[in-house]
């Protein structure tokens, strides 16, 4: 009988370097070997952001957890921290204007990082959820993510605008 086991490998920050190459794509060495491009990935994408990063390879191999970035050289975690930003980049939501339904589409006016931004939600019963309590997090039908940190806090027409859809 054959059993899979997980298994879960740290990787000595000491034995790690983050680099870019000349096109911008993060490449990654492994006790002075290069292994080349690589993803990463926050296992607490909302919590524990510079914790817990897994290294994939491109054909999503994982290839070993860095538990915090803090202990990477400087340069290796302000490249690391560079590229995770980009991946898990979030718009913050200050104010919703308006939330229009049209077949089955919900077209949102909303004011992101101090500028008028629309966007529009497909099943916005699964594409509208809270994430740590309080944050919820909007998936518009193009894959982006937005964020209202504190839903409780936030201004009462937003709210009022929100709350029908939230279940």
């Amino acid at each position: 009988m054959t059993t899979d086991k997980l298994s879960i490998e740290f990787l000595n920050p000491g034995d790690c370097v983050f680099s870019f190459n000349n096109n911008g794509f993060l490449i990654f060495t492994l006790e002075g070997n290069a292994v080349g491009r690589v993803k990463l990935i926050r296992t607490y994408p909302y919590t524990l952001t510079d914790e817990y990063i897994c290294v994939h390879d491109l054909e999503d191999k994982e290839i070993g957890i860095i538990r915090d970035l803090k202990e990477l050289d400087a340069d290796s975690c302000e490249n690391a921290k560079k590229e995770l930003e980009g991946r898990y980049y979030c718009p913050t939501v200050t104010a919703i204007k308006s939330v229009k339904e049209r077949m089955g589409h919900f077209y949102f006016q909303t004011v992101v990082d101090g500028k008028e931004k629309s966007f529009t939600v497909r099943d916005i019963t699964r594409n509208m959820r809270f994430a740590n309590g309080d944050t919820l997090l909007i998936f518009d039908m193009d894959g982006n993510r937005y964020v209202i940190p504190n839903f409780e806090k936030t201004e009462p027409k937003s709210k009022r605008l929100l709350e029908p859809y939230l279940y």
